[in-house]
């Protein structure tokens, strides 16, 4: 790097970071307010917790290329498959919701009980087209936190991610919060959504640890609020308005100084709530694996959705045998490139696969 090049990298950094600097200096004073809590311990130990995961074919290492089919899984942590879906890529967003709604009685009767129709899951947005799948993905997590929500026996249900949505219509999603706030009440469950990491969570962590807000490594968990949160977050992420149904605090769930910090939603209409529903999080968390501080039965549910190597091999297997069927050419030259690219992976350097 010549030394003109070099002084040109410094000079944009620093008038970049002049215009950064104001704003992350005003939050780290508004995040010095802040105090954190202490997390009790659980005083209910014997309500049942729940977690809710959706995961794809990409995220198991099943590959069906070149056929362009998506598979996507939805399972909790209790073992229960709720979906098993193969979507086609081929068709436009429009087809792809016909055809999916067409084939699956129980997302018919998911649309009825929201009041809604097949095109008000349609993509809004250039955005929301590019993740056609992402939406479905994520609409039948919520469908399987309806269906947990709907059940007698009074439950901490926890959703992977926070309680809010980008991919979902404002409609869809209103529909979802209705819904879920009159059988949490109805049914004494508790509603949470828990993420590994949040821009706004990243951000704030900067100020609270030049404050060593959660100094000590106790279990301990404090409310953003929502104009802090606004404040904190990117512009593209302000999804706080009528696509959010959580109020967002940093917690640590477990003890020790290496334990990070977690965002978590708690319903909005539970806030009241808000120590008991941390309380069976720290509960949930104390001495989880392999991720610190993580609730154990958000782990338990990402392994019960995710695709075993047996169940990938059969999948590939009954691709390669309906292709067979339909055209014993195609399936040859589909095997063919599977097992080049098999090859061409095994051959490439660790750091270059």
């Amino acid at each position: 790097m010549d030394p003109s090049r070099l002084h040109r990298l410094q000079r944009g950094l620093e008038l970049a970071l002049n215009q950064e600097w104001p704003q992350l200096d005003k939050t780290c004073r508004h995040a010095a307010r802040i105090s954190p809590a202490p997390i009790a311990a659980a005083s209910d130990s014997t309500r049942r917790i729940v977690a809710t995961v959706a995961t794809d074919g990409g995220e198991s290492r099943l590959s069906l290329d070149p056929i362009r089919i998506n598979v996507i899984r939805v399972a909790d942590s209790d073992g229960v498959v709720y979906f098993e879906e193969f979507i086609p890529q081929s068709l436009q967003p429009e087809e792809i919701i016909r055809f999916f709604f067409a084939g699956d009685d129980r997302l018919r009767r998911l649309l009825k009980f929201l009041d809604l129709k097949w095109d008000d899951l349609l993509p809004r947005s250039d955005y929301q087209k590019s993740h056609l799948v992402g939406m479905l993905r994520e609409l039948l997590e919520w469908a399987a936190t309806l269906k947990l929500a709907a059940e007698k026996k009074p439950t901490l249900i926890l959703r992977d991610g926070l309680l809010r949505s980008i991919l979902l219509s404002e409609r869809v999603f209103l529909a979802l919060k209705g819904k879920l706030s009159a059988l949490t009440a109805k049914n004494n469950h508790l509603l949470a959504g828990v993420a590994k990491r949040a821009a706004v969570i990243s951000y704030l962590s900067v100020a609270f640890g030049i404050r060593e807000s959660f100094a000590g490594g106790e279990p301990a968990c404090a409310e953003i609020g929502a104009e802090l949160e606004e404040e904190a977050s990117p512009s593209q992420y302000r999804w706080m308005g009528q696509r959010c149904m959580g109020c967002l605090y940093v917690a640590r769930l477990d003890s020790g100084d290496g334990v990070p910090l977690m965002p978590v939603d708690i319903a909005s209409w539970q806030t009241g709530q808000a120590g008991d529903i941390m309380s069976l999080l720290r509960q949930s968390a104390r001495g989880s694996f392999p991720l610190r501080g993580y609730p154990q039965e958000l782990m338990t549910a990402h392994e019960h959705a995710r695709l075993g190597e047996f169940e990938t091999e059969m999948l590939e297997g009954l691709l390669m045998q309906q292709l067979a069927e339909r055209n014993p050419a195609v399936a040859q030259q589909v095997q063919q490139l599977k097992l080049l690219g098999r090859r061409l992976i095994e051959e490439l350097p660790d750091g270059q696969k």
